[in-house]
């Protein structure tokens, strides 16, 4: 297969696996019915292709799965979007159960992304809980009431999940990039 055709199953099969994840994540949360539109784009897409093609985007599946490092970026980015979205979808329900339920999944989530990727997954986790601290930091989200309360259990179910390694390279590196992010907003107003 020519490089052009390797590349282009490669794009495709990130383009299948970024889509196939958010499905996946928001028919957790609000049940398989909610993600018809995007099962119907993914169906067209894959029908699209021929036999070779289809072969080569299997093969390119494969790889990337295979390789935690491939494609890392990629998946890190996916990844922590998926997360932020779903914390954004979970400080703005205003049930307690519903919350719950979306805090539930989010930890799972986060904790899944450890055991599928268990060299750098604490990069994404690390990544995604700073980019939660300092939305709330530089919106004023999550501030008070339930918003506050599901994130804050979030942050602790986690702390109390993760070994004593991961707890400090996690919530650590998270916490570094909140005072790196802190330093950067005082040196931009002065």
């Amino acid at each position: 297969m020519a490089a052009g055709d390797e590349a282009r199953a490669m794009r495709q099969a990130l383009l299948f696996s970024g889509l196939d994840q958010w499905g996946q994540a928001w028919s957790r949360a609000y049940g398989a019915g909610a993600m018809t539109g995007l099962s119907e784009l993914l169906g067209v897409l894959r029908d699209a292709l021929d036999p070779a093609a289809e072969a080569a985007v299997q093969a390119a599946f494969a790889r990337l799965d295979a390789d935690e490092a491939g494609a890392f970026s990629f998946k890190a980015e996916l990844k922590k979007s998926i997360f932020v979205a779903l914390w954004h979808t979970l400080i703005a329900e205003e049930e307690r159960d519903a919350a719950t339920a979306l805090a539930n999944q989010l930890g799972g989530l986060l904790l899944g992304t450890l055991q599928a990727m268990p060299q750098n997954g604490w990069v994404v986790v690390a990544s995604a809980l700073a980019d939660i601290q300092i939305r709330c930091l530089a919106h004023a989200l999550a501030k008070d009431g339930l918003a506050q309360e599901m994130t804050q259990e979030l942050f602790a179910a986690l702390a109390q999940a993760l070994s004593a390694e991961d707890r400090q390279r996690i919530l650590g590196g998270a916490a570094q990039a909140v005072v790196a992010w802190q330093q950067a907003q005082r040196a931009t107003t002065h």
